[in-house]
C-alpha cells in the first residue's frame, strides 16, 4: 500500500504512510526549537524556489533515538520544446517514523497554442497494486506565475491486483492538490499550497478490522524584498489528520492538528555576511480516544514560541561559519479523560546555541554544513545538544 508521507504530489506533509495503525507521537520540550535550527536559512529557502534540478537534505538529532529528517529531490528534463519529464521526491519526518517514499514521476505536455499544460503523474511500483496514477493541469509555467490543479488515485489497482491477502479498499484513497506561485517586480513572492487527502477506508485481511483516514494540509509563504539586500517574510503551515482503527472489539481514534507561523527578516551585510531575525510559533494537538478503555483516552497539546537569530559569515572562497541563537518558551499538557489517571503539565524556557561550519562551491551551487548545538539552559548538567548536517546542490 502507498500513500507515504510527503511524496504523492509535489508536496504532501501528512498523507497516510500505509500502516493501518495510529501514530505514536513523540516530542520533548525542545523539539520545535531543534527543528527550526536544523532547517535551511530563509535566504536558502527563497533561492530554492527557483530550482528545478537539485537535491537538498537536512538532518539533526531530536533526542537519543530520534532524528529530524527532510529530503527534497527535483529533476526536470526537456524532451522536446513541448514535452518534459519531471521527478520529485519530498519527505519530512518530525513527529513519527514512517517508510521512505517513492518518487513521483510526471510527463508534461505543452500544447503550442495554449498557455497551459497537461500532465500524467504517478509512482510506478514493482507490485502493481501499489502504483499511483493521476492527472494535473497547469496554467502558466513553473516555477513562477502559475496555477496548478492535480488529482491522484493512490494504490490505483489495489483491489484488482492484490494477490497477497484478502485486504481491500472499501473506500479508495485519492488526493486533490491546488498550488500557485506568483512574483511581482522581483520584490513580492507568494506561494500557496492546499492539499486534500480524501477519506479512505481499508479493510484488513481478517475482513473484520477497518482503518479509516483523511487529511488536509496547507502552506502559505509571502516574501517581500525591500531592496537588493533585505527581505521580510512570513510562512504559515497547517495539518489536520483524522484516523480510526476499528478491530470489532475496541475501536480507537486519533485526531492530529498542527499549526505553525514563522515571521522573519534577513539582510545581507557587505554583500557576503547575512543576519537573520525571526519569531516562530508552533501548536501541536493530538487527541486519542478508546471508548472501551477511557484510561487510554487523552488530549496532548504542545506549544512553543521562540525568537531566533542566525549570523552567516563566509571567511574565504569556499568556507563559512554560522552562529544561531534560539530562545523560546515550550509547554506540554496531557489531559486524561479518566479522572483516575493523573493529567500532566510541563513547561520551560529553552535556550540553544548552534555553531556551524560550511563548505561551499565557488559558484555557490552546492554546499554542505556541519553543526553542533549546545544547551544554554543546561550548560552545567547537559551542555551538548546534538549535531546536524545540511546538504544542498543544484544539478
Amino acid at each position: 500500500m502507498l500513500l507515504t508521507l510527503i511524496a504523492l504530489t509535489e508536496y504532501a506533509w501528512a498523507t497516510w504512510d500505509g500502516e493501518p495503525s495510529l501514530d505514536n507521537i513523540e516530542f520533548n520540550l525542545e523539539s520545535f526549537i531543534d527543528i527550526n535550527s536544523y532547517q535551511f536559512r530563509r535566504s536558502e529557502e527563497i533561492k530554492w524556489y527557483d530550482v528545478e534540478n537539485g537535491l537538498r537534505i537536512a538532518a539533526g538529532s531530536l533526542e537519543t533515538n530520534l532524528l529530524y529528517l527532510s529530503t527534497d529531490l527535483r529533476l526536470k528534463q526537456e524532451i522536446t520544446p513541448n514535452v518534459n519529464v519531471r521527478l520529485r521526491l519530498e519527505d519530512e519526518e518530525f513527529y513519527e517514523s514512517r517508510e521512505f517514499p517513492r518518487p513521483l514521476l510526471e510527463l508534461e505536455f505543452y500544447p503550442t497554442s495554449l498557455p497551459a499544460s497537461l500532465s500524467l503523474i504517478g509512482t510506478p511500483a514493482y507490485a502493481k497494486r501499489e502504483a499511483d496514477l493521476g492527472l494535473a493541469v497547469t496554467i502558466g509555467k513553473r516555477p513562477w506565475n502559475f496555477f496548478r490543479v492535480a488529482w491522484l488515485n493512490a494504490d490505483h489497482y489495489f483491489n484488482e491486483k492484490n494477490d497477497l491477502d484478502k485486504s481491500y479498499y472499501k473506500r479508495e484513497p485519492s488526493q486533490f492538490t491546488l498550488e500557485t506561485a506568483y512574483q511581482w517586480a522581483d520584490r513580492y513572492k507568494l506561494r500557496i499550497l492546499w492539499q486534500e487527502n480524501n477519506p479512505l477506508e481499508f479493510v484488513l485481511d481478517d475482513q473484520v478490522a477497518v482503518f479509516a483516514y483523511e487529511n488536509q494540509n496547507y502552506r502559505v509563504t509571502f516574501d517581500y524584498r525591500t531592496d537588493s539586500n533585505q527581505y521580510f517574510g512570513i510562512t504559515l503551515h497547517g495539518i489536520e489528520t483524522s484516523q480510526r482503527f476499528d478491530d470489532g472489539i475496541s475501536p480507537r481514534s486519533q485526531d492530529i492538528r498542527y499549526f505553525s507561523i514563522d515571521g522573519y527578516w534577513f539582510r545581507q551585510l557587505d554583500h557576503t555576511d547575512e543576519w537573520t531575525l525571526g519569531i516562530r510559533y508552533d501548536d501541536f494537538l493530538n487527541e486519542e480516544r478508546t471508548p472501551s478503555d477511557m484510561t487510554t483516552s487523552f488530549d496532548f497539546s504542545f506549544t512553543t514560541i521562540q525568537a531566533y537569530s542566525t549570523y552567516y559569515h563566509p571567511y574565504s572562497t569556499n568556507y563559512a561559519w554560522e552562529l544561531g541563537l534560539h530562545i523560546g518558551y515550550a509547554r506540554q499538557d496531557q489531559k486524561h479523560l479518566d479522572t483516575s489517571t493523573a493529567s500532566t503539565q510541563e513547561d520551560r524556557i529553552e535556550a540553544k546555541l548552534r555553531t556551524a561550519w560550511e563548505l561551499f562551491s565557488t559558484d555557490q551551487s552546492s554546499a554542505i554544513t556541519f553543526a553542533m548545538s549546545f544547551n544554554l539552559d543546561e550548560l552545567k548538567n547537559d551542555p551538548f545538544d546534538g549535531g546536524s548536517v545540511r546538504l544542498r546542490t543544484r544539478f
